[in-house]
């Protein structure tokens, strides 16, 4: 046997890499999972603020609509790989699941159990025990794991050739990409793989942060830092449009939390991919001036004097419905990635690239991604639960 030749090589030791590891036993067979950070799981370490989101409550139908254009794509993934099931998993590997709240989310009582619960986190709110489970649980199905091993090459020959950073070469029959995106390259998700694929033929849409907060000209509200409005109702208008206001290109409603630079919050975090510097986003408040903040409220009426400094009220009823601002950027550490692997090249039944017989694509470098509140977790399962499924009937044939 030649020691440099896997039957599977996973490329990315992050969330759906470790999740596709999990969920397959390699006994008789040798796999491999390339990370090439220094550690395995950084970005899960960081995800939900360090607790984890894993992913959310409720019928996994209603995920469809979490994911914009891509959810019906999504679809048959979703639902074959769900959110019931991951919990359970979870549960059996000894991890409790709780609510944001902190209230006991059982899945054992099926998706009633789960119903109400919105964002689900592991109960002790710790991202470091859904990554030792993982990694557990991935080491036990025989997958040997190598952190440092950044892939710069791979080309398809027999079988698939790769090609690390210090010069060493490796062969796999199948190759699974989980590489993710471009957002946190500190944690090896650089972006640099959707580039290689690219080079082999793959359609690559652009990856842009998502997820993200957004920055404004001549930003007001520095002082309101960490001050949260709910049920704010957020419009992006696309740059042809910022004078006329016309060609909206997304609308959502949550909550929006200013911040000492910028917007942030479900609902700027939300929007985020749909909107370009120079383009307009309109804030509507949907409150009376008493119903916000007292400095908020101060705030306004000085936005709203005339020069001979008296609140002029015409203006003030504006700015409560259309607080317009020009987008001067997006933050390039974006919770997940837009854009990525084209989904129209990928057999959703299997997560092969279609033109590519024994490549495979899951998790965030996948041209999907979610709003805000675990959905994006979710993702990764689903896919990498498909992508197993495919191999391990692969194997049996």
């Amino acid at each position: 046997m030649n020691d440099n030749f896997y039957d599977i090589a996973i490329i990315g030791g992050g969330a759906s890499g470790l999740m596709l590891a999990a969920n397959l036993d390699m006994e008789g067979s040798r796999g491999i999972v390339l990370e090439g950070s220094s550690c395995v799981g950084s970005k899960l370490l960081m995800s939900g603020g360090g607790h984890c989101n894993i992913t959310h409550g409720g019928s996994i139908k209603d995920f469809v609509y979490a994911y914009g254009n891509e959810g019906q794509t999504l679809r048959r993934c979703l639902y074959r790989h769900n959110n019931l099931e991951l919990a359970r998993w979870l549960n059996g590997h000894g991890i409790e699941l709780a609510d944001e709240n902190g209230d006991h989310v059982d899945p054992s009582y099926g998706s009633n159990g789960m119903d109400n619960a919105g964002r689900i986190f592991p109960a002790s709110m710790k991202s470091r025990d859904v990554l030792d489970a993982l990694v557990k649980e991935a080491s036990e199905n025989g997958w040997q794991i190598e952190s440092g091993a950044k892939v710069i090459g791979l080309r398809k020959e027999d079988s698939w050739e790769i090609t690390l950073v210090d010069g060493y070469e490796l062969w796999a029959q199948n190759v699974v990409i989980a590489s993710g995106g471009i957002t946190y390259p500190e944690t090896g998700s650089d972006g640099s793989m959707l580039g290689m694929l690219e080079d082999l033929g793959l359609n690559i849409n652009e990856p842009r942060p998502a997820l993200a907060p957004v920055y404004v000209e001549n930003y007001p509200y520095s002082e309101l830092s960490g001050i949260s409005v709910p049920d704010v109702t957020v419009i992006a208008f696309s740059s042809d449009a910022a004078c006329t206001c016309k060609g909206k290109a997304a609308r959502m409603k949550g909550d929006l939390l200013f911040t000492h630079e910028g917007l942030s919050g479900p609902v700027i975090l939300n929007i985020s991919k749909y909107v370009e510097p120079g383009e307009l986003i309109r804030i509507c408040y949907n409150k009376e001036l008493h119903e916000l903040p007292r400095r908020m409220q101060r705030i306004l009426r000085e936005r709203s004097r005339g020069l001979m400094g008296d609140v002029r009220t015409n203006v003030l009823a504006l700015l409560l419905n259309q607080d317009d601002f020009i987008v001067s950027g997006v933050d390039e550490h974006g919770m997940v990635t837009s854009g990525g692997v084209s989904l129209d090249g990928i057999d959703m039944q299997t997560m092969q690239a279609k033109d590519f017989e024994g490549l495979y694509v899951i998790g965030e470098a996948l041209d999907a991604d979610g709003i805000t509140g675990g959905y994006n977790l979710q993702l990764c399962w689903s896919t990498a639960g498909t992508c197993a499924d495919a191999l391990l009937a692969q194997r049996s044939v």
